[in-house]
C-alpha cells in the first residue's frame, strides 16, 4: 500500500493563504484524502538532513495510506473528524485575537479508496523550509495570497506568525532563525518572514505548482485542479476574505504602508498596484462604533 510516488503530495503555502480550505475542498473529491498538519514536525529537527526528513515523510505516507485503506481513518487536525474550511475562529470579540479551533485526532474517511488513491499531506512552515529537497521527491504545491491580506490575517490570529516567527521553519533553517532574531521591530520581522516564504516557493517550485488564493476563490476551488482534476467537477461557492471585517482596519492601513515601502520576494508574485488597490478597499471601510 505504498502508492505511486506521484500519489503522495505535499501541500504548503503562506500561513493564512487558504491551505486549510484547500484540504477541505480536496477531501470532497473521490479517491483523494488531504490530511491537515498530521505529523509531529518538531521531530524533523532531530534528523540529520532534509533528505532524511523526506524519507521519514515517505514512511509516514505509507503508514497513513495503510490506515486509511484498512480503517478509514488518518491522523489530522480536525473538527468533528473533518477538516474545516478555516482553522481559526470566524468571529472576534472586541480586540481579542482569534483562536485555533482544530485539534489533533483522526480524520474519518467514509469513501472507497483505491490502492493508488491520492494522499495530500499539509504542513506550512516545515514543508516550506525543506521545499528544495522535497520538490525532488514529491509533487509539492503552495498557496500564496496578496501580502497585505496575509499580514492583516496574521495580526488577527493568536499564533507565532503574528510576531514574525515560524518556529517549525526556524528549527530547520538556522539562517532564517538568525535573520529573524536580529530584527527588533515586529513589523519588519513579519515582512522578512513573509518574504522568506515567497522566496522559498519562487526558488524551489515550478510556477504551475503555485496557486494564488485569489484564483482559488474566483474559480470556486477549480484552481486546485492542478492537484487533482476531480476538483473541476465540484460545485463550490467561495467568497474572498481579503478584506475580512475581522481584520483590524487601522493596523492594516499602517502595515500596508510599511509593506509598500519595503522590498521582498512577495513582489515577484504580486504588484504594488495590487496591494495599493486592497489598501484602498480597507481605507474605504467605515469603522463600526
Amino acid at each position: 500500500m505504498q502508492g505511486h510516488p506521484a500519489h503522495n503530495i505535499l501541500l504548503t503555502g503562506l500561513p493564512r493563504s487558504g491551505t486549510t480550505l484547500s484540504c477541505h475542498i480536496l477531501n470532497s473529491v473521490p479517491d483523494i484524502v488531504a490530511l491537515h498538519e498530521p505529523m509531529r514536525v518538531r521531530d524533523f529537527a532531530l534528523l540529520p538532513s532534509h533528505q532524511d526528513i523526506c524519507q521519514s515523510i515517505e514512511r509516514y505516507c505509507t503508514e497513513q495510506r495503510r490506515l486509511l485503506r484498512v480503517y478509514g481513518r488518518g491522523r489530522s487536525k480536525q473538527v468533528g473528524s473533518r477538516v474545516p474550511t478555516n482553522s481559526h475562529e470566524t468571529t472576534r470579540v472586541g480586540g481579542e485575537l482569534r483562536k485555533s479551533i482544530v485539534s489533533g485526532g483522526d480524520l474519518v474517511v467514509e469513501k472507497t479508496l483505491s490502492d493508488d488513491f491520492v494522499l495530500v499531506i499539509k504542513h506550512i512552515a516545515a514543508f516550506a523550509a525543506i521545499a528544495e529537497e522535497a520538490a525532488k521527491r514529491f509533487p509539492v504545491y503552495a498557496l500564496v495570497r496578496n501580502p497585505l491580506a496575509v499580514l492583516a490575517s496574521w495580526n488577527s490570529i493568536d499564533f507565532a506568525f503574528r510576531l514574525g516567527h515560524a518556529p517549525a521553519a526556524e528549527r530547520l533553517d538556522p539562517m532564517l532563525k538568525l535573520r529573524l532574531s536580529a530584527i527588533d521591530d515586529q513589523t519588519d520581522r513579519e515582512l522578512a518572514l513573509l518574504s522568506w516564504f515567497f522566496a522559498q516557493f519562487s526558488r524551489h517550485l515550478p510556477q504551475s505548482n503555485i496557486i494564488r488564493y485569489e484564483n482559488l476563490i474566483s474559480s470556486d476551488g477549480g484552481a486546485l485542479s492542478v492537484i487533482h482534476p476531480g476538483v473541476a467537477r465540484l460545485s463550490k461557492s467561495l467568497v474572498s476574505h481579503n478584506t475580512n471585517p475581522l481584520y483590524n482596519r487601522e493596523n492594516t492601513l499602517r502595515v500596508g504602508n510599511r509593506l509598500l515601502e519595503s522590498e521582498g520576494a512577495y513582489w515577484e508574485f504580486y504588484s504594488r498596484a495590487s496591494v495599493e488597490a486592497l489598501l484602498e478597499e480597507f481605507a474605504a471601510i467605515v469603522p463600526k462604533n
